[in-house]
This record gives C-alpha cells, sequence and structure tokens, in this order.
C-alpha cells in the first residue's frame, strides 16, 4: 500500500458501484454470480466441536453457544450475501460492533462505500470506513468492521472478484487502452439490436408507375408514416410497368458471428463458471457437461474453505471466548450441507448381521465398537461418551439372553 493510499485511502482500481451496476444490468455476470454463490452458501451449514471439551458458560456448552449465535444473526441468511460480494467483488465487509464479542452481523453494500473512503492500518486491519449515501450515518469506525478480501493479488489490501476483470480496461501500449469487456459487450449487443430494429423487418421496395415527380415526393411521405420498423423505398419505373412492392433483405451481420461468438466466449470465460456456457450452447455431450461441472466444483471448494475459516476464526472464536470459554479447545466447526440422518435400511442390516454374530460368540464385538459401527455406518446419533444404549442395541441383547 502506498503512503498516498495510507493518507487518502484506498480505493478499488474498478469501482464498486461500477461493479455494482454491471452485476444488476448484465445477465450473464449475474447468473454466473448467483450460481457460484448459491452452490457455496445455498446447500446450508451446521455446526460441530470437540465433544470432550465439556465446559459450560451459564449451563451452556460452546457449540450451543455458537448455535444461538448463527440464529440470532440470520447468519445461513448473511453467508448468502457475503459469497455473492465474494464471488463478484472480491471484498466483504462484516459490520459486527465489537469485533471482540460480536454484537450483530450486518452485510455492508459495497456500492455505498465513498470514493478512497476506505483506509488501512499497517496490519491491514480497516482503520476507516466511510459511507457514500442519503443516510445519517456517514463513517464506521474500523474496530467495528471486519474485512475478508479474496484473491488479494496486488500491493492493494483489497480482493479481486470475477467483475473486476469484465470492468478493467486493459492497456496495450502506446497510449492506447481496450475498453472494459462488459462495455464491448454492450456495444455490441446495441449495435445487433439497431442492425435488426433498422434491417431485420423487411425492407420494401415500392414500385409505382406513372407518377410525376411531386406525386411520388407525397407518396414516400405517406407510406413512410406507416407504422412498422424496416425501410421502405418509392421509385417511379417505367410507363407500362406493374405497380409491386417487393421485399428487400440486407445481409448485415454476415461474416460477424465469429467475432461476435468470440468476444461472447471471453466474457463467458471471464465470469469463471459453465453455467452461461452450458445453458446457451447447444451441442454438449453429457461428458463434456460433467467436466466443465467438474471445474466448477473446484473453485467452489476453494471458496468453501476460504469462508468457512473466517467464519470460524472471526466470528466463532470471539463468541467462544466472550462467554468465557477456550474457543481453542471447544473447536467449533462451521460444516457446509446437513448432518447426515439416520440411515434406518442400513441399521436394520446391521441389527441382524450382529445378532448373528453374537449368537455365535458374544465376546466377538465390544460395546465401543458396536456404538462407533452404527454411529458410522447407520448414522445412529450417538456420541462417544453416551452412556445411553440405543433401543436397537438393547432389544438384540435381550434376544441373547
Amino acid at each position: 500500500m502506498s503512503s498516498t493510499e495510507k493518507v487518502m485511502g484506498v480505493s478499488p482500481e474498478v469501482s464498486f458501484k461500477t461493479m455494482t451496476k454491471v452485476y444488476l444490468a448484465d445477465l450473464a455476470a449475474r447468473a454466473s454470480i448467483d450460481f457460484l454463490a448459491d452452490q457455496v452458501a445455498g446447500q446450508g451449514f451446521y455446526t460441530t466441536c470437540n465433544e470432550e471439551y465439556q465446559e459450560k458458560a451459564e449451563g451452556k456448552t460452546a457449540k450451543e453457544i455458537v448455535d444461538e449465535f448463527c440464529e440470532r444473526v440470520g447468519l445461513d441468511e448473511r453467508l448468502q450475501e457475503t459469497s455473492r460480494y465474494l464471488v463478484g467483488w472480491g471484498n466483504v465487509f462484516w459490520w459486527v460492533g465489537n469485533k471482540r464479542r460480536i454484537d450483530f452481523l450486518r452485510v455492508v453494500p459495497l456500492e455505498v462505500i465513498k470514493d478512497r473512503g476506505l483506509k488501512f492500518g499497517e496490519d491491514g486491519e480497516v482503520s476507516l470506513f466511510q459511507l457514500d449515501w442519503d443516510r445519517d450515518l456517514k463513517e464506521i469506525p474500523g474496530q467495528e468492521l471486519i474485512h475478508l478480501g479474496y484473491n488479494v493479488m496486488t500491493s492493494s489490501p483489497l480482493g479481486i472478484g470475477v467483475l473486476h476483470s469484465l470492468c478493467a480496461p486493459l492497456d496495450i501500449g502506446n497510449g492506447e487502452s481496450r475498453e472494459p469487456f462488459y462495455q464491448i459487450k454492450g456495444k455490441i449487443h446495441s449495435g445487433m439490436a439497431d442492425t435488426i430494429y433498422t434491417f431485420g423487418a423487411p425492407n420494401e421496395l415500392w414500385s409505382l408507375p406513372g407518377l410525376t415527380k411531386d406525386k411520388m415526393s407525397e407518396v414516400r411521405t405517406e407510406i413512410n408514416k406507416i407504422g412498422r420498423r424496416g425501410s421502405r423505398f418509392v421509385h417511379n419505373p417505367p410507363a407500362g410497368s406493374d405497380a409491386k412492392v417487393t421485399t428487400i433483405v440486407a445481409e448485415r451481420m454476415r461474416g460477424m458471428e465469429l467475432y461476435v461468438e468470440t468476444l461472447n466466449d471471453e466474457f463467458l470465460l471471464g465470469l469463471e463458471t459453465p453455467l452461461a456456457k452450458l445453458v446457451t450452447t447447444r451441442g454438449f455431450t453429457e461428458a463434456s457437461a460433467n467436466a466443465a461441472l467438474e471445474i466448477g466444483e473446484r473453485r467452489v471448494t476453494a471458496l468453501q474453505r476460504f469462508l468457512k475459516r473466517c467464519v470460524e476464526r472471526y466470528l466463532f472464536d470471539p463468541v467462544v471466548a466472550s462467554a468465557g470459554l477456550d474457543p481453542a479447545q471447544a473447536q467449533v466447526r462451521l460444516n457446509w450441507g446437513m448432518p447426515e440422518s439416520l440411515d434406518y435400511e442400513k441399521l436394520s442390516q446391521i441389527l441382524g448381521q450382529i445378532t448373528e454374530l453374537l449368537k455365535v460368540n458374544p465376546l466377538v464385538i465390544g460395546t465401543a465398537e458396536l456404538r462407533k459401527i452404527l454411529r458410522d455406518v447407520a448414522k445412529l446419533p450417538l456420541e462417544e461418551a453416551e452412556p445411553v444404549v440405543p433401543s436397537q442395541v438393547l432389544k438384540v441383547e435381550k434376544q441373547l439372553e
């Protein structure tokens, strides 16, 4: 970070406002960002902890304290917002009140950040956060904010999302620069629309023999008042010709398809997800589609790992510590998806097999081993220290007596 940025504040190379406009207006950009974000956080989450750590605060374990916190701040919804900003903008600012105890959790909209309204300290922490909006709140102290920067690749502490590359110009030398891709794409779409509006509707040649010059002008004016798209031409053919209307088709886009397709492919590549290509392109085989989705899954996995560690480090640990418990021993963890439920089919199969084994030799399997099998294979919610034996196992034991 330069000395100028330390004094005047930091701004992204492409403003957050510009990125937001592209996200809201470009269908492909929004669809791809939403797709990746939903893959990251849309499946929900659950928490786990170190079951051997039995310390409690006000009668609650570390996991119970964290679960109450998640429900109170709406962490599920906040993570979905967070994942969108991480994918698209590369940055998220959590407003938490007090970073040591996490009073609340709000995701600050990036488009309201004032130009050069961000300042960072030597440690990379936010020291100043100024807002550019019509509300009374104009500044948030840095100690109340948590900044997540994903894909930090420059001297700036700000991360880089997929919208950055789509919105940034490219220096091509000799004082020239290529326009941002979103502008190129927008101009092409606008030009294509103009071409269709002007030439897509049938152009017509009206042949009206025997008209004088003045009458021809009058007729041309009246014909062009007809409420249809396309151009109309009027001419006076030689006397004796038939009056007729001839349709003229203009091939304005001939030879341009490859250019348009190439630019569109580059834009979609910058979105870092195969969704748009899979949906809009014909001819994808199942193998090609699966290969493309596998590549997308790696991207999702990387984002999930990053967000998981940030949640545990910046949210869960302070919440546990503020309750008077040890976060290092509690080890409260965020897990994506939902916990596996009890598999009754496997349970019935296992109990039958265990019954036969115990009939042969009652000592062939111990209680701890039996509990582990039921927990790992049948997904019975048994803890290692749980003293109560499931009713299903008791029934088996009674049958053996």
